[in-house]
């Protein structure tokens, strides 16, 4: 799992002054440099001038503020009704980090993950108030997670993944899915089924606003789970639909709706191997060889229904298949950073596997960064979809339900993201 840190926020006093009289949610404070990812959360104690924590929020590293200092950037604040001083909770905690809690208190900075999670340990039990927001971050969480079998973590790392890209390309804040858990007595069902955001509505209210969506039907009859994430622009509803346990499914399939141009994109995902230094996918791949026969099949029942002749109906490709090779995708829960990968569309991966560019010296077949000879990366792809420049045309569209029953049937899980604009929804109904 990522590093969760914490770290000691010390203010002068004209500073502490001025942040508590403006009662804010955020604030930014230039810092001494530190070195810990934008993509994993970071817990930010905020103390007065005696040492004691009077506001907690999540913090993030910003943009460069003078030499050797950093922005660091702080929302979610949560006031303490009942302050705790830092140095006493530092001195309940195991002698093999509380020198080092206490010398951070004194010269404020990132705490690293084990004294975070000793100090973390202290604090639930003296501010139960924190409970709600720092629990997901304790040290039982983690370990309840690492216990879970490879093959669930295999799952749910490529169901967070799929959801990743949703809400990447749909300008959702990707930290709407931090703070994944679990119930021991119930069980990891999915990944959305353990994301601590509220859910805006129940699953079948949800599937109900969807009736106009191609695949509904099937949807609705099928095991599935749902959430909902909005921004002031956009909303995305994503549902996951799995039939077999985690152990058992045999990958992922992101299939993604843009209402605004009524075309569908999906994606699936395919892991590198380590050979030496070089990061490698091998071909041919029975099990790929046989999903592409799959996708080709329903590219062949498409390929008739042409495109209209409005604007939103224009498409660079109307293929809507894509394969994202990267490298092992690990469950880290915590880290929504997108994997690192090549998006390719069909065609030209199966172009790729009989191409002598690819040949090992021994005769073997191999696709790496070195000899794929290009691809989009989360940038570009995010930048073709969003703009509705490929995908199904509007009439090919109806064929979803069948992608996803072929999904399904194959013992894999569908990531099935619907993303909608919420400013053109809004003069829709003001009309």
């Amino acid at each position: 799992m990522s590093h969760v840190a914490g770290y000691f926020v010390l203010l002068t006093e004209d500073r502490y002054y001025s942040f508590v009289s403006r009662s804010s949610e955020k604030f930014g404070q230039p810092v001494p440099e530190f070195p810990h990812s934008r993509n994993i959360p970071l817990v930010c104690f905020i103390l007065d001038k005696k040492g004691t924590i009077t506001h907690v929020g999540l913090g993030k590293r910003g943009v460069v503020a003078g030499t050797d200092l950093r922005r660091l950037n702080v929302d979610d604040i949560v006031h303490l009704e009942n302050p705790v001083s830092a140095r006493e909770i530092a001195n309940a905690t195991p002698g093999t980090v509380r020198h080092h809690l206490i010398n951070k208190i004194e010269r404020g900075g990132l705490i690293p993950e084990k004294s975070f999670e000793e100090f973390l340990s202290v604090l639930l039990e003296r501010a139960s108030e924190l409970t709600p927001m720092l629990e997901k971050f304790a040290r039982d969480r983690r370990l309840r997670i690492e216990q879970l079998p490879e093959r669930a973590k295999k799952s749910l790392a490529q169901q967070k993944e799929a959801i990743l890209t949703a809400i990447n390309i749909a300008g959702i804040d990707k930290s709407e899915i931090q703070g994944w858990d679990y119930t021991e007595a119930k069980g990891p069902g999915s990944f959305l089924d353990g994301i601590e955001k509220v859910r805006l509505r129940e699953d079948s209210m949800v599937i109900n606003d969807l009736f106009n969506v191609p695949g509904y039907e099937l949807m609705r009859t099928s095991q599935f789970s749902s959430t909902v994430f909005e921004n002031d622009k956009s909303r995305l509803t994503v549902l996951l639909a799995n039939r077999l346990p985690l152990e058992e499914l045999l990958g992922t399939d992101l299939i993604y709706y843009n209402e605004d141009f009524k075309c569908f994109i999906m994606v699936q995902y395919k892991v590198m191997e380590k050979a030496g230094e070089r990061f490698l996918f091998r071909v041919p791949n029975a099990q790929l060889t046989e999903e592409i026969e799959r996708m080709d099949s329903i590219i062949a029942s498409i390929n008739s229904i042409a495109n209209s002749s409005h604007i939103h109906d224009f498409r660079i490709s109307s293929n809507p298949f894509f394969i994202k090779i990267c490298r092992r995708i690990e469950f880290d829960p915590d880290n929504v950073g997108l994997s690192s990968g090549m998006y390719m569309p069909l065609e030209y991966l199966k172009l790729l596997q009989v191409d002598d560019s690819i040949k090992g010296e021994k005769g073997g077949m191999a696709i790496s960064y070195e000899n794929v000879g290009r691809y989009f990366d989360n940038d570009a792809f995010k930048t073709i979809v969003e703009g509705g420049w490929i995908g199904t045309y509007i009439q090919q569209s109806a064929v979803l339900e069948e992608i996803i029953r072929m999904t399904l049937e194959n013992g894999r899980t569908a990531v099935y993201a619907i993303k909608q604009n919420i400013a053109q929804n809004k003069r829709l109904d003001q009309k």
